[in-house]
């Protein structure tokens, strides 16, 4: 009985242990990536871009923005700390004058993205990726994530991922160039 149970459980535990390896890599892939993201954009002109707005009525552009600055984040309505970021980008947005903050948004479904916007009382400007050639054009690894682009369109910020620990960082690079 011992001799049979000692085999299983090996299989069990290569297993678990082939899992963890996986999660381990995709990890350190992600985490290389996210690095990544920031050198290549930091000091670059922003890609200029033209998306509707969610209700499809208008169209913006990045270049309407000049001569403020622009946070351009992405976010979808799967994304759990979106819905914690949205709301702090707003009132950073209402609490400084000469901010705009652009919510790119990626779901499939922009209906989705409506519902969110709506549940979670974010007043945004906020304009739908339908075809997802803004976010490709940036190369977001992950959701939220947001550019700072100072008055003369150029990156000068990029943050990858939300907590709220992340906020005090982001004013202070905002402020920095209001």
């Amino acid at each position: 009985m011992r001799g049979a149970s000692t085999p299983t459980r090996s299989r069990v535990e290569d297993a678990m242990t082939k899992q963890s390896l996986v999660i381990l890599f995709t990890m350190c892939a992600l985490t290389a990536r996210v690095y990544a993201l920031g050198p290549e954009w930091v000091g670059k002109p922003a890609p200029g871009f033209s998306l509707r707005t969610m209700d499809g009525t208008a169209t913006l552009s990045l270049g309407q923005l000049r001569g403020q600055v622009v946070v351009v984040d992405f976010w979808a309505s799967w994304c759990a700390p979106c819905k914690r970021s949205l709301p702090q980008l707003a009132a950073m947005e209402a609490n400084h004058p000469g901010l705009k903050v652009i919510a790119i948004n990626i779901d499939d479904e922009r209906q989705k993205a409506v519902e969110f916007l709506r549940k979670n009382r974010v007043k945004l400007i906020a304009l739908y990726d339908e075809k997802k050639d803004v976010v490709t054009t940036y190369d977001v690894p992950v959701m939220p994530s947001a550019l700072i682009i100072d008055r003369k369109g150029v990156v000068r910020y990029v943050h990858v991922g939300y907590t709220d620990d992340d906020l005090d960082q982001f004013k202070r690079e905002i402020q920095g160039l209001l």
